[in-house]
């Protein structure tokens, strides 16, 4: 096959590659550097479509060529004969490169869509096959369709293909927490079986759940909901507030909702929910500063479950104008502002429910040992007008590394995983509040 100089400027990339793999990254392994120096080394794949010269491999080299205005660039010249073929290649073409896994995904949208037809015509085969061994020679002659299009693609077997497609078509979806287990998937962050498992795990709450009869909510975080955010919490905790606090379909409010575990939590558990944030991870979250009130589609919610910052223990982990970076006293007036806006938007009988920590070892008063957080946001709550329910135990877990627990043993310290979730209720019928209630 021979090799032409071709003008740069006659050439067109392909538009499956775009789609698939996106913009070319000039810089990846140093492609940029080596064509400035050295110039196209190894020829551009082309093909003739009409009037059009259409690369089939060799995008990133060419845009590489175009920046730096080089006016030729090598190419040899591919017969093809239909847009399915010239896709085939471009496929082919980048299969040894070293690709995310969207693009692989990508690759596998197309492979499915090529070959369903086939895969329909197998089955319908099927069906009129003298045997089932004669079924059985046929499907392992041929192959199924995930197993081969999972080898094509670099991810393997069935298994984990099917394991695969699921994650995809749940972000395709918009699901904010596939989504973001794609993105952990492309960062080397979670593999693909942790992101199925997350997947899978998120009827947990719809079936079998059996809630615990005890006030202490000692659980485990899941990264099965929320998607990852300082300050996450435990998914059982908000379960369980749903369960005891609320009924099927009730309208759930978070005005600091953070990676929404709520959100996701109401969505399996039957409850509309509306989110708030001063920083929105998420799309179905809405920009709010809780400060500022709440929109007035919050009016007359059955629970509000706040889960502020607490106080400074976060602060660089959060943005700056978070609550987290004010100084006590203004996290006391904030505790104040939480309750009165809480007060506002619920229905009589309504519930908030407020989970804080104690304060230990950082930014302490001189003198003091911890801020108990929980008992000045029952003043706060108390203070607008709530009525106390219950003060719930929900212990912090894991939050310290082996060698943190070996260094408060060796410096006699205990370590802070006292957490309390304080939950109060608007009264039906206001009447005064004792100053001193026994």
């Amino acid at each position: 096959m021979s090799i032409l100089p071709l003008a740069v400027d006659r050439l067109h990339g392909s538009p499956i590659n775009l789609e698939v793999y996106g913009p070319p990254d000039l810089d990846f392994d140093g492609l940029f550097q080596s064509i400035a120096q050295h110039g196209v080394l190894v020829p551009l794949a082309v093909t003739l479509v009409g009037s059009e010269l259409r690369v089939l491999s060799g995008h990133r080299r060419l845009a590489c060529a175009e920046r730096l205005g080089i006016p030729t660039v090598p190419c040899t010249l591919v017969q093809t004969r239909s847009d399915e073929e010239r896709n085939a290649l471009v496929l082919e073409y980048n299969h040894q490169r070293q690709k995310t896994f969207s693009q692989m995904m990508r690759e596998a949208d197309l492979l499915e869509a090529w070959k369903e037809p086939r895969a329909r015509e197998r089955r319908l085969a099927n069906l009129t096959a003298p045997s089932p061994l004669d079924r059985r020679k046929s499907d392992d002659r041929v192959g199924r369709t995930d197993e081969a299009i999972g080898r094509a693609i670099g991810l393997g077997g069935k298994d984990l293909y099917r394991q695969a497609r699921a994650i995809w078509n749940a972000s395709q979806k918009g699901d904010p927490r596939a989504l973001a287990s794609v993105e952990s998937i492309e960062h080397g962050r979670k593999t693909v079986f942790a992101a199925y498992k997350d997947l899978r795990r998120r009827d947990r709450f719809t079936t079998d759940f059996r809630p615990t009869p005890y006030d202490v909510w000692s659980f485990k975080h899941d990264s099965a909901y929320g998607i990852p955010h300082p300050g996450s919490i435990p998914p059982a905790i908000v379960a369980h507030a749903l369960h005891y606090f609320t009924s099927p379909n009730a309208l759930v409010v978070d005005p600091m909702a953070g990676g929404g575990v709520v959100l996701d939590v109401c969505q399996a558990m039957g409850r509309r929910c509306l989110a708030y944030d001063i920083a929105p991870a998420r799309p179905d979250i809405v920009r709010n500063d809780v400060r500022d009130g709440l929109p007035d589609a919050a009016n007359d919610c059955e629970l509000i479950f706040a889960d502020p910052p607490y106080h400074s223990m976060l602060a660089s982990s959060y943005v700056s104008e978070s609550v987290s970076n004010s100084s006590s006293t203004d996290w006391r007036r904030f505790l104040g502002r939480l309750a009165e806006v809480s007060y506002a938007k619920l229905r009589p009988g309504g519930y908030v429910a407020l989970l804080l920590a104690n304060q230990t070892e950082k930014d302490l008063p001189p003198g003091f040992g911890y801020i108990d957080h929980a008992f000045l946001g029952y003043e706060a709550l108390v203070a607008a007008g709530f009525l106390p329910q219950r003060r719930i135990s929900c212990p912090m877990d894991g939050a310290y590394l082996p060698q943190h627990v070996r260094t408060a043993r060796l410096d006699g310290r205990l370590l802070g995983q006292v957490r309390d979730l304080l939950v109060m209720r608007k009264p039906i019928v206001s009447f005064p509040i004792p100053t001193n209630p026994v």
